[in-house]
């Protein structure tokens, strides 16, 4: 079992829950032992980046969706956001560094 400081492990699960990660029947402990290789296996790889700027990320199932587009087009899709369509979320992350103990 792994040892993890408090705000490790605060800056992760609030990756987890805005991901809505449970749904895909990962749980928080196992997400906590690779959190960014679970990101990068469920196409979420720029979810922390999201979030940072105050968007949310994609939900699991539009991910995808995402990844099955890039794989029939060839090509990764924009990740910018339009301002017409922004919906500016508060970020809980604001000075927690995401480092492992």
């Amino acid at each position: 079992m792994h040892t993890y400081r408090d705000e490790v492990i605060e800056f992760w699960a609030n990756v987890f829950r805005a991901c809505r990660l449970s749904t895909t029947g990962l749980d928080l402990e196992t997400f906590l032992e690779a959190p960014q290789g679970h990101l990068d296996e469920l196409g979420l790889t720029d979810a922390v980046e999201m979030l940072a700027s105050g968007h949310l990320p994609l939900m699991p199932e539009q991910a995808a969706v995402r990844r099955e587009i890039e794989a029939t087009h060839g090509a990764a899709l924009p990740t910018s956001i339009p301002a017409a369509i922004r919906c500016p979320a508060p970020n809980p992350f604001a000075g927690l560094n995401p480092q492992p103990a």
